[in-house]
């Protein structure tokens, strides 16, 4: 074989430039590149929206109001469970709190989030904030973060003063048990939080907002066991059904969580579906549901009223 043969076998077939001279590979990672930095800009607009609304609501003091109520709800309840340091005194305590954190923990996440939208409406507010370059849903979910840590903010720091308490009267081992219910607590709020600001984007005016942030709260708070409960009475449904029931109402996994916890049982309509079964993937999956679907909802209201 000859050299010039050699040459012509040994030679690459491969290393032919492109026809477009590699302006397709160029284009595919620009556009990449511009997708990657649009989606971080995004986020950035979405955090400022939030820090923004978490600052108004600071200089009207919701936090400070939060804190107080749940700092003198905790301290009431630590000072009137008795006078008893035992695990029996310790689960009175847990589901009492527990059992009134149901009637005052969505109250008060519905008193934050029902004015969202509809106040900023009638204040004259909600023009400048719909000027942000933001998708409509991302602009609720900015204003939600910053509701959400002022509710967040202000609930720790009020049932922190109880956990302060409890850790002084029954010892420091009780405290992994009462922050497993301030976390759970705060969770609870946060997703009656996300129901009262699609209340506010759903609602033309304030006081329509309040009406409907208050019937969600007798649904949830008064009505729904009973009706659950009838539903157990009647068809006495399988497991699963007993415990969609129980996460088809944010209140209804907050007894679940703190009857888990102790020994004590509570009593009511609601500490009888609160004995389902629940797995914790399963609760957590029904909490980002609560969260997830009223803010969804709230942005394409949002969307039709812009």
């Amino acid at each position: 074989m000859t050299d010039s043969e050699s040459e012509g076998v040994d030679a690459p077939h491969d290393e032919r430039p492109c026809p477009d001279g590699g302006a397709t590979a160029r284009a595919s990672a620009s556009a990449t590149a511009t997708e990657t930095a649009g989606s971080v800009d995004t986020v950035r607009q979405v955090f400022g929206v939030a820090r923004r609304e978490y600052r108004v609501l600071a200089r009207a003091r919701w936090s400070v109001g939060l804190a107080a109520l749940f700092g003198v709800f905790s301290l009431a309840v630590v000072g009137l469970t008795g006078t008893a340091t035992g695990p029996t005194s310790v689960g009175a305590l847990l589901v009492t709190l527990a059992e009134l954190s149901v009637y005052l923990v969505p109250l008060a996440a519905l008193a934050l989030g029902y004015g969202t939208v509809v106040g900023a409406d009638e204040r004259g507010t909600l023009e400048l904030l719909l000027s942000v370059p933001l998708g409509r849903t991302a602009l609720l979910v900015g204003t939600f973060l910053g509701r959400a840590a002022t509710l967040a903010v202000g609930m720790t720091v009020g049932l922190g003063l109880g956990a302060v308490a409890v850790g002084l009267r029954f010892g420091p081992a009780v405290l992994p048990a009462y922050l497993h219910y301030l976390l759970t607590a705060v969770t609870v709020g946060v997703a009656f939080l996300a129901l009262g600001v699609c209340i506010s984007a759903a609602a033309t005016e304030k006081a329509r907002a309040l009406g409907g942030a208050l019937l969600a709260w007798v649904w949830f708070v008064l009505v729904y066991d009973l009706v659950a409960l009838g539903v157990v009475v009647a068809l006495d449904p399988p497991r699963w059904l007993l415990s969609a029931l129980v996460v088809a109402n944010p209140a209804d996994v907050l007894r679940l969580v703190v009857l888990s916890l102790v020994p004590t049982s509570g009593g009511g309509a609601g500490a009888v579906l609160a004995t389902a079964a629940v797995s914790t993937p399963a609760i957590l999956a029904g909490l980002a549901v609560w969260i997830v679907l009223p803010l969804a909802v709230g942005g394409r209201l949002l969307g039709r009223r812009a």
